[in-house]
């Protein structure tokens, strides 16, 4: 009788360790950009007032450069002003540094996560939305 206990308490602790550990791998809902905070691009919006003009205004449309009277081409204040550079395929060139045209802005180069927004932008027709 005692051998028969021994069997089924082990077989009631297994099913106590199973148990635990098939509940323990459950699902769980964790947000990207706080488990990744350096590695997070958010492209779900690529609208010119909500992604693209903040990126002009605080890299682009500084004091001498893509300003009226800077001499950066074209205005990069206003979406009127950018639209002729994205049109003819400058401002892409430009972050991206290729077609022989040095990388902007100065300062350094742009994230990453900012050339993505703006090809991306600019790939869905540059509205001005």
């Amino acid at each position: 009788m005692n051998m028969v206990f021994m069997r089924s308490g082990k077989l009631v602790m297994g099913l106590i360790l199973f148990g635990g550990f098939a509940t323990s791998t459950g699902c769980y809902y964790d947000v990207q950009s706080e488990l990744y905070p350096d590695h997070y691009c958010d492209t779900s919006n690529t609208a010119y007032t909500i992604a693209i003009q903040p990126i002009m205004q605080s890299d682009c449309a500084l004091p001498g450069c893509h300003v009226p009277g800077g001499t950066g081409t074209g205005d990069f204040t206003t979406y009127d002003g950018l639209l002729p550079q994205v049109s003819n395929g400058a401002v892409v060139a430009s972050i991206q540094g290729t077609g022989g045209i040095s990388p902007m802005p100065p300062s350094g180069k742009l994230s990453d996560c900012d050339i993505r927004k703006i090809v991306l932008w600019v790939n869905a027709g540059a509205q001005n939305n």
